[in-house]
């Protein structure tokens, strides 16, 4: 069996080293594609030489940004809000891992995650899930905690904004992502309109959550990131709702 592969899309953002290396330090062996959206984008990764699995570290370098500017596939409104969208759409076709997952380049992974992932895609063996999904803990800026998501990036439970996977928390078996990834194209909002075509073409029983909060989110990404006091007051929300009740989302 191949390993998982994480694909990092990126601008080069300073937070990127602290995302690989979060791949590298998981409990099952992991590779990690860094595709640089734009050869003007691409630098060398700033890595300890001696840093353990560092050897399964790929780059990819695009001799142009896919996103950035107005082409024929890009609607106007959409200029400027890509982020990625277009190598995540190839991303599939360029691996040959058993499993895949796309990171944001500012977002970082706790070390069981790829192995929580795999355990929910296997756990079904007699029809086997082509998709997984974490949940996410939310994060400041600069890295300190600020709380637990349970009120955006819930799957198809009912949150504040309606059905979402954050996309980085999507997980992958290789050959059901070949059927789905071109459904990536699609900018801003584009993990939430994933989700529902993935919904109208494969049904909500091909993938699972894994209900641990394995993917750390970091605010302050773009300039359409969700603020603290959504998640805050989001949350809030959701426990009014919930009245007492555990969550169904969470298993830990």
């Amino acid at each position: 069996m191949n390993p998982a592969i994480v694909i990092i899309p990126t601008t080069g953002a300073p937070e990127l080293e602290a995302a690989v290396r979060s791949v590298l330090a998981q409990t099952v062996p992991t590779d990690v594609l860094v595709v640089f959206d734009g050869a003007q984008f691409a630098r060398p990764l700033d890595l300890p030489p001696g840093l353990p699995h560092r050897e399964r570290v790929r780059t990819l370098v695009l001799p142009f940004n896919t996103g950035g500017q107005r082409t024929a596939r890009i609607p106007p409104e959409q200029r400027q809000h890509w982020y990625g969208a277009r190598v995540m759409c190839a991303a599939g076709y360029l691996v040959n891992n058993d499993y895949a997952m796309m990171l944001d380049q500012d977002n970082w992974l706790r070390a069981d995650h790829v192995e929580s992932c795999i355990a929910t895609l296997e756990s079904r063996p007699q029809a086997p899930y082509g998709m997984a999904f974490a949940l996410r803990t939310v994060h400041r800026k600069d890295g300190t905690f600020l709380c637990r998501d349970d009120a955006h990036s819930l799957g198809l439970y009912n949150g504040v904004c309606g059905p979402l996977i954050d996309t980085s928390c999507y997980f992958f078996r290789t050959d059901f992502l070949l059927k789905i990834t071109h459904f990536w194209l699609w900018g801003w909002g584009g993990d939430r309109q994933f989700l529902l075509r993935v919904v109208q073409a494969h049904g909500s029983d091909c993938f699972a959550g894994t209900g641990r909060y394995t993917v750390c989110y970091r605010l302050g990404g773009n300039p359409g990131s969700a603020s603290e006091a959504s998640f805050v007051g989001g949350n809030a929300h959701v426990e009014a709702l919930l009245n007492g009740r555990p969550k169904p989302w969470a298993r830990e």
